[in-house]
């Protein structure tokens, strides 16, 4: 049986995590400090990637993570296994994005008011990287409207199932294709553009 391996991938997270899933959120309902600590060092990565990609590798990207850990802690009582726990902490995530990008949008359009002069947002410069082309895709995605940006990062970086998407964005898997599709015309739109330059 053939198997992509982005499911492969997929797959074996949750083969080792449902046990242990299990586990920590009975550990988590009997009110065990330490719990919380395993949640973090076995999520933290992986969420820290996954803001850091949709919020442009913005350095804020860590205080979003420490606030999808508080909701987290604040909600898991309403964690109803419906999915596993990591899609149900990256559907967290892909929300603080937003509710952080539409903050940071509303900041900036005061900011312009206050100065009462049309100034852009200075630009996060990326860390330097050896390859050009790699610095042509990460610019590409960043140009990206977030809603773009969500689904390329999901599929193509975070390596996410059409059914895993539908679940984090709460969104239909058909709706899923449909953005895909989308985001990937205009993806190849941008980077058609920076190879011109």
């Amino acid at each position: 049986m053939a198997v992509t391996p982005s499911i492969l991938v997929l797959g074996k997270e949750a083969d080792t995590a449902e046990g242990d899933e299990r586990d920590l959120l009975e550990r988590l309902a009997r009110g065990e400090a330490a719990v919380f600590d395993e949640l973090v060092a076995a999520h933290q990565a992986r969420l820290l990637r996954l803001a850091r990609r949709l919020l442009g590798w913005d350095p804020q990207s860590e205080d979003v993570v420490q606030e999808v850990f508080l909701v987290a802690l604040r909600r898991i009582g309403r964690f109803e296994g419906r999915s596993s726990l990591a899609t149900w902490l990256a559907a967290i995530t892909v929300r603080m994005c937003r509710r952080w990008r539409r903050r940071r949008w509303m900041w900036w359009k005061w900011l312009r008011r206050a100065r009462s002069e049309k100034r852009p947002a200075a630009e996060s410069s990326p860390p330097a990287e050896r390859d050009e082309t790699c610095q042509r895709v990460r610019r590409a995605v960043q140009e990206l409207s977030a809603a773009d940006r969500e689904v390329i990062v999901l599929y193509y970086l975070e390596e996410m199932s059409a059914a895993d998407m539908a679940q984090v964005l709460e969104i239909s898997p058909n709706a899923v294709g449909v953005r895909l599709h989308r985001a990937r015309e205009r993806l190849r739109g941008k980077l058609e553009e920076l190879l011109e330059e």
